[in-house]
């Protein structure tokens, strides 16, 4: 089995809370934390976290939770390519 960091240069990890969501843009290579951004957890927040990940180039990873308050961010991933996992 692959490693992560094998598959993919970006990680964008995201804490969700109900009203805000923090996210943590990775080097996957040498785990160098590049940004951080806190938005409201709307479809303007969405909207933040994809121009985010799209200032930084690569093949990125959007590790993503279907429980608690990640569901309705989970779907940000789709507008973005290419994505690992797919959702």
């Amino acid at each position: 089995m692959s490693m992560l960091a094998e598959l993919v240069e970006l990680v964008i990890g995201v804490d969700t809370h109900a009203d805000t969501h923090t996210a943590a843009l990775v080097a996957a290579g040498n785990g160098a934390l590049l940004a951080t951004l806190t938005v409201p957890a709307d479809a303007d927040g969405y909207t933040q976290l994809l121009a985010l990940a799209e200032q930084h180039s690569g093949l990125r990873a959007w590790p993503s939770s279907t429980a608690g308050y990640g569901p309705g961010r989970s779907r940000v991933p789709a507008a973005t390519a290419p994505v690992w996992p797919a959702t």
